[in-house]
């Protein structure tokens, strides 16, 4: 207070302390100068973007970016604009992100071109960005022009173009745009077909995520709020597709389809092929195909008698495939801590085919609540049988524990 005081009673003295500070501070403090070259920041600011330091990056980018002498559009620029919106999606900050955003596609489609593929990460973020603003609409735009340049760039049956494929399914599916999904699908499968070897690790997982597709159409549960844009991937007919394709066939197939490669692979483990009938057979089971399931699921239990500790973790306790619990009433409460937490403990009676046909309350607190519609959607559940010396057996008992809000 007193040094205050001397710098307002004599203005000389006071001018000359703050001349001295910012000297004496220089000195002390190692010099934090950005790098001049854009390589050099890309690299800096990457590596603090990987620990989480979003404000930095943000500050960094801004006065690099601040002191370029430039006309602004500099190929070497989008880069760090790119970075910059990183860091501001990182800070939640899908605003200020996408005005990043777009300056880096701006400059890198004048250096570039329109249809270049160079802009491809800036797309993808841009669909993030909006998303987040829960903006869908101009969120599939974005996705959908990335596949089109994907597509333009190497053509529709190029390798390179799977990546673009992908990314455009999972949107779908998260949308729950599911012919359109299934069309990407089926071109992904043939791609993968005719370049990648046989029985690829890529290649099965394709064929299960298109199973699990269908799977979400039957059992899935949407989510209000999601799927509101029209899903129309470029260079394709989404209306072509069968309409009335079986969920359970086509899923059945393409599991079907593993098991064969499988078993016609002489490198694959029995823990391998054990993987594959064990799809094959909880597919069958949640379509009430009971009889093949069984039949598989012996086979595996035969298949894992070298692996006791993995055989016991698959049919040591009844496993549930389908389990519809109702959604928790509280959940806008949950995210404000504003919310009493309650519970409904349930010992359920799984039949030897996987269904329950009896509950009894352990626990409900507070009652009449949940209690009603947790041993409502207990009854509508499928579980994989427990086995006892390569037997499905009933087991009473089986706990089922749900917690919600309110």
């Amino acid at each position: 207070m007193n040094g205050h005081q001397t710098a307002i009673t004599h203005p000389l003295l006071g001018l000359w302390l703050a001349c001295l500070v910012p000297c004496v501070t220089h000195a002390e403090t190692p010099s934090t100068a950005l790098p001049t070259d854009a390589d050099e920041l890309v690299a800096a600011l990457e590596s603090q973007l990987e620990i989480g330091e979003f404000e930095d990056v943000s500050i960094q980018a801004e006065q690099w970016l601040e002191t370029q002498d430039n006309d602004g559009y500099d190929l070497s620029l989008a880069k760090p604009f790119m970075l910059l919106g990183d860091a501001r999606m990182g800070m939640r900050d899908p605003v200020g992100a996408i005005e990043a955003y777009d300056r880096a596609r701006h400059i890198t489609r004048l250096a570039t071109g329109i249809q270049g593929a160079d802009q491809l990460p800036i797309l993808y973020r841009e669909a993030d960005a909006f998303s987040a603003l829960g903006d869908d609409v101009t969120a599939n735009d974005r996705q959908e022009f990335a596949f089109d340049i994907s597509r333009r760039e190497y053509g529709p049956n190029d390798p390179r173009h799977m990546i673009g494929t992908y990314r455009l399914i999972h949107w779908y599916r998260h949308h729950y745009k599911y012919l359109s999904a299934h069309v990407l699908f089926e071109q992904l499968l043939e791609v993968s077909r005719e370049h990648l070897p046989h029985g690829d690790p890529l290649h099965l997982r394709m064929l299960r995520e298109h199973a699990q597709l269908f799977r979400h159409r039957v059992f899935g549960r949407r989510t209000i709020g999601r799927g509101r844009f029209l899903a129309s991937p470029p260079g394709l007919l989404p209306h072509r597709y069968r309409q009335n394709a079986s969920s359970f066939r086509e899923g059945r197939n393409a599991l079907g389809e593993v098991v064969d490669i499988q078993e016609n692979n002489t490198l694959a483990t029995d823990g391998e092929l054990a993987t594959a009938l064990l799809d094959f057979a909880d597919w069958h089971l949640m379509f009430g195909d009971y009889p093949i399931a069984v039949r598989h699921y012996r086979r595996i239990w035969q298949l894992l008698e070298s692996d006791p500790e993995r055989r016991l973790g698959l049919f040591g306790d009844p496993t549930p495939l389908f389990l519809p619990l109702p959604s928790d009433p509280g959940y806008r409460l949950r995210r404000v801590g504003m919310h009493r937490d309650g519970v409904v403990h349930l010992a359920l009676t799984v039949t030897h085919r996987g269904h329950v046909i009896g509950s009894k309350s352990l626990e409900v607190a507070p009652r009449n609540i949940m209690e009603f519609k947790v041993r409502k959607a207990a009854k509508r559940a499928r579980f994989r049988p427990a086995f006892r010396e390569g037997q499905p057996v009933k087991v009473r008992g089986h706990p089922l524990r749900y917690v919600y809000s309110y």
